[in-house]
């Protein structure tokens, strides 16, 4: 035992050889050299070692998200910021708002707004229809003043989703508060529309409390924010819409009218001319541009006053069915073209409430009064003038049961 230790120590202490490995010593300071190469086998070998390690370990606990740094010569990458998600709904409501407002004010900029004054329904009426009277003028000097050229009740009946126009003959003669019995288109031009709504009332027992009215001189843009309006024509109604075009030309030269009858706005006759004597038209379902329509709607020679007026119906028939064929997204062009050229009592809130009327698929239902069931007949009132006399009691009940319905 002895022997073998003294050979172990023997060894340790014996000339190294090119197998073996150099001697290597350990020193106080826990350095090693080999070679005369050196390595710091401890973080805390120096003091100056030991403040950078505590450096380092204060600046990781105040800073403990951010990444270790990038390999030498590439910048650290910047730490991800997280995404508030209630901020950015927050803010995503917000320009919807704004964005919501920013359009009703393009599409509703222009419209003239005139509150109707005093208690003017009769009747109650009944829940599920809001009815509205609806005048249209043919004023030139821009002002919705004069007769009534077309007077209607416009209901929007909620209940089964249907727009019922009710038309009234111009000339019925009915009591005019003030006035006396004189034809009805005449309320309008004593007293505006209040006196108007106000004589509908009281004849036909309705509820209207709110009005709109058209400028018929300004049809031509209405009818073009909508992009026309379809009708079918008959070849004699095409030579008299020709004979009204020239007519408006000589309007429009006369007032400068913004919309100037063009010659492509004449319908040609079968001899390939715009003939407005005697030529002959091929009638027909026609796509009719604004002028086109106004001068429709003013046929005067062909049937009498009643077929006039279902005239103006199929305009706004038109209108309606071509304003469903377009799109959403052509609709605020379209309110934006026709609002500035009409007048009403309903203020912004009272147009918004009837929007959801507006979508989907709406029925359309019209009829004119007075007629053969309201026992119409013509006659000349007390001033001797040709009036449409009519019985009253029929001409409620039907008026009624057309707009509510049997009940």
């Amino acid at each position: 035992m002895g022997q073998k230790r003294d050979n172990r120590a023997a060894g340790r202490h014996a000339a190294p050889t090119g197998r073996e490995r150099p001697r290597r010593e350990t020193l106080k300071d826990n350095y090693y050299y080999e070679d005369r190469q050196f390595e710091d086998v401890s973080s805390y070998s120096s003091e100056s070692r030991r403040q950078l390690d505590r450096a380092a370990v204060k600046r990781a606990k105040r800073a403990p998200q951010r990444q270790e740094p990038a390999r030498r010569g590439r910048p650290a990458p910047r730490p991800k910021r997280r995404i508030n998600a209630g901020a950015l709904i927050a803010w995503m409501v917000f320009l919807l708002v704004i964005g919501g407002v920013g359009l009703f004010i393009y599409m509703f900029s222009g419209l003239k707004v005139t509150d109707l004054g005093g208690d003017l329904a009769v009747s109650a009426g009944q829940a599920g229809v809001k009815n509205i009277a609806m005048f249209g003028v043919d004023s030139r000097d821009g002002e919705n003043v004069g007769r009534s050229d077309a007077v209607m009740v416009l209901s929007i009946d909620s209940r089964s989703h249907t727009l019922k126009m009710s038309s009234f003959m111009r000339d019925s003669n009915v009591y005019i508060e003030g006035y006396g019995y004189d034809k009805l288109t005449h309320a309008y031009a004593y007293g505006g529309p209040e006196l108007a709504v106000r004589t509908i009332n009281q004849n036909f027992r309705l509820d209207i409390t709110d009005y709109i009215t058209v400028n018929f001189y300004d049809m031509t843009e209405i009818v073009d924010a909508f992009g026309g309006v379809e009708l079918e024509l008959t070849g004699e109604e095409m030579l008299e819409v020709n004979r009204n075009l020239f007519n408006l030309s000589r309007e429009a030269e006369n007032e400068g009218s913004k919309a100037p009858i063009r010659h492509d706005d004449y319908f040609t006759a079968t001899d390939g001319t715009h003939n407005m004597i005697d030529g002959e038209f091929i009638g027909g379902k026609y796509l009719l541009n604004g002028a086109q329509a106004v001068a429709y709607s003013r046929i005067r020679y062909i049937g009498g006053d009643g077929e006039r007026t279902s005239r103006q119906h199929e305009v706004l028939k038109g209108l309606l069915q071509r304003a469903k064929q377009r799109t959403v997204f052509s609709w605020p062009s379209i309110v934006h073209g026709v609002v500035p050229h009409c007048e009403t009592s309903m203020g912004f809130m009272d147009i918004v409430k009837q929007v959801p009327f507006a979508f989907g698929h709406i029925k359309i239902e019209s009829a004119t009064f007075p007629g053969a069931a309201e026992g119409a007949y013509d006659t000349k009132n007390e001033n001797e003038q040709y009036v449409m006399g009519f019985d009253e009691d029929l001409m409620r009940e039907n008026l009624h049961r057309f707009i509510y319905g049997d009940k």
